[in-house]
């Protein structure tokens, strides 16, 4: 094989993912002067962090707590604090741009989709924590995400 006994270093991977990172985001910059955000769509597909609008995001959140204000059990993957549902832990293990982990726990948002704007082709959301994510369904990259919708 033509890679065999080839080592990468890590420290030149991850420069060049970064210089990689950046031209996107600059195609991304230049792409958003000319594209209105409502559209939140380029041609290269969604973009990072600039799917839901803030009127998206108070939206979900205000769903979200409808539905469960009242609740007497929190949806799975939450627990009960205080009167409210929240995330049992204290960290998040995603981010915008990061792929979501194999470990994490991911739900339906069946109970709140009626709030949400519709999905891109490609593209699912899944609640982990108390966080709505937009993710690609390839890859499960974290496109965007409305934080703490149970708070």
């Amino acid at each position: 094989m033509m890679f065999q006994g080839l080592r990468f270093q890590p420290a030149l991977v991850a420069t060049c993912a970064a210089a990689a990172f950046s031209l996107v985001a600059a195609s991304s910059a230049a792409n958003a002067t000319a594209t209105p955000n409502t559209a939140a769509q380029s041609a290269m597909g969604v973009k990072f962090g600039g799917f839901f609008s803030d009127q998206q995001k108070t939206a979900v959140r205000r769903a979200f707590a409808q539905k469960y204000a009242k609740a007497k059990e929190c949806p799975e993957g939450l627990e009960k604090k205080g009167k409210s549902c929240a995330s049992p832990w204290n960290t998040r293990y995603w981010a915008v741009g990061q792929e979501l982990q194999p470990a994490v726990q991911v739900y339906p948002v069946s109970e709140i989709s009626a709030a949400l704007p519709p999905v891109p082709k490609g593209y699912e959301y899944v609640r982990a924590a108390d966080d709505i994510l937009l993710i690609s369904s390839g890859t499960k990259l974290v496109v965007d995400m409305i934080e703490h919708v149970a708070s």
